[in-house]
């Protein structure tokens, strides 16, 4: 399972499991939150209704004629109201009235008229000057029949403003008269949060796929590195990200300080102990050598093995310098055609003495971004490849062209070709193929130069063998670059 999926879908778990436990506290809040609303209400109704009847003197009984009428009359009253979306058609109350002995002296639903209710919690409570309240359920066979009951104590007052408790007038509702509010509110939260759960689960995948893409650029910059390849350090937009890139593009740097310069000293000293081994003997045998011919010989060898080891380092140097530029200093805009023909003219005496014949066909193409230098350098090393292996009286043709998406330069010999066993060796540093005609061999650095200068470019270069013999040279330079 991929990094992505498993962080979404362990913040889709968490975020869902977090939701969940959120919205089941609050509804299990919301219903006994109504109720103790109803029940502050209740008390409220109780209460008023309590001194309403209250008798006017120790002496005179509980008005309850005063109430009667009016709880008949609002009982019967027909209402049109709208609460949160519930319609409310009429009122919704059962009122009772008990004596100092808890006898029932009045009941609007003229049902225990007479009954004791001295045991129930709001009477017993009320005379017992507490807060009394019971929820009943009333029918047992249906348990959404309960009805909370709330009590208030009835007092009179004699001459001299003593209060005297007489009675209790209870004021009951229906707990599931609540439920549908409860039920709108359910249905709201739940609503609500499930958008919020699937806004969540949109942004948790937003940030799981931006996470993962970044991570993935991360991953591919690290494979093309332990392939070898030259990449530049992947953009991230996250800091931590972004220290990591640049982490890893510091521990490759060093990294390859180290095997370059492991890989340098190990090439490089294998490269120059054969002029320094000839070198060696010409120095022991020059002294001892009578004969001056013998003697210009050996001046000749140890001459011509100490231009060989400068032009070894020289190059060495020039590709070292090369492999650390990361990038052009000073591009500018370049005619190739003009470069072409400059360095074909500097090799001109070259291909008049091997009598090979150039020949040119460069078309109009755009100009590109570059570094003159660099690329005279490069395009002079191929063709200084090209005259190395071309037989005298041979052709050599360089063209200029624009393909579909590129530019690109050729250049073929008619020489005996790349063998075999060479083709996957000739980009490598120091390999270098015997001359015809017993030349000596070169550096074997200027192809492994030219392969820099293209990268640089932003373009590529291969070498190819001919159908017919010799070999094609073709550097490839991206438009619009």
């Amino acid at each position: 399972m991929k990094f992505g999926l498993k962080l979404f879908l362990g913040y889709f778990a968490i975020l869902g499991l977090g939701t969940y436990f959120f919205l089941n506290s609050m509804l299990l809040e919301i219903k006994p939150g109504l109720r103790q609303s109803m029940e502050t209400a209740l008390i409220d109704t109780a209460n008023l209704l309590a001194e309403l009847v209250a008798p006017k003197s120790s002496d005179s009984a509980i008005q309850i004629d005063l109430l009667k009428p009016a709880i008949k009359n609002t009982l019967a009253r027909p209402i049109n109201a709208t609460i949160w979306s519930h319609k409310q058609a009429s009122t919704e109350l059962r009122i009772y009235v008990t004596n100092a002995k808890g006898r029932v002296i009045y009941d609007s639903a003229d049902r225990d008229l007479g009954a004791d209710f001295s045991k129930w919690n709001d009477v017993y409570l009320t005379l017992k000057g507490k807060y009394g309240a019971r929820s009943t359920q009333e029918d047992k066979q249906d348990r959404f029949s309960s009805v909370m009951y709330i009590g208030a104590p009835i007092y009179t007052t004699n001459n001299r403003g003593h209060q005297s408790l007489v009675g209790v007038l209870s004021v009951g509702k229906s707990n599931i008269s609540v439920d549908p509010f409860w039920q709108v509110a359910r249905d709201n939260i739940r609503s609500k949060g499930l958008w919020l759960l699937l806004a969540s689960a949109l942004a948790g995948a937003l940030l799981a796929t931006w996470l993962s893409l970044n991570i993935h650029r991360l991953v591919e910059y690290a494979n093309k590195i332990s392939r070898g390849q030259n990449v530049k350090t992947p953009k991230v937009n996250d800091p931590d990200l972004s220290k990591l890139a640049t982490a890893m593009e510091e521990m490759r740097a060093a990294l390859d300080g180290k095997e370059y310069v492991e890989e340098y000293t190990l090439t490089l000293t294998h490269e120059m102990k054969s002029p320094l081994t000839t070198l060696k003997g010409a120095a022991e045998l020059i002294g001892l050598a009578e004969d001056s011919t013998i003697r210009d010989q050996l001046a000749t060898n140890i001459s011509q093995q100490t231009e060989r080891l400068q032009a070894l380092v020289d190059q060495v140097l020039a590709l070292a310098r090369l492999e650390n530029l990361g990038q052009l200093s000073n591009p500018c805009k370049l005619n190739l055609s003009q470069i072409i023909e400059d360095e074909s003219t500097q090799l001109k005496i070259r291909f008049d003495q091997k009598e090979i014949n150039l020949q040119t066909d460069l078309e109009p193409v755009e100009t590109i971004n570059g570094d003159r230098l660099l690329l005279s350098q490069a395009i002079r090393n191929l063709l200084e490849n090209a005259l190395d292996f071309s037989p005298r009286g041979s052709l050599i043709l360089i063209q200029l062209r624009t393909t579909n998406h590129s530019i690109e330069l050729t250049i073929e010999d008619q020489g005996s070709g790349i063998p075999s066993y060479a083709e996957d060796k000739i980009w490598q540093r120091f390999y270098s193929l015997p001359r015809p005609e017993n030349g000596p061999k070169s550096t074997g650095l200027g192809l492994s130069f030219v392969q820099q200068i293209t990268q640089l470019h932003q373009a590529s270069v291969t070498l190819k063998n001919r159908k017919n013999g010799g070999v094609k040279a073709t550097i490839t330079f991206p438009l619009n670059h």
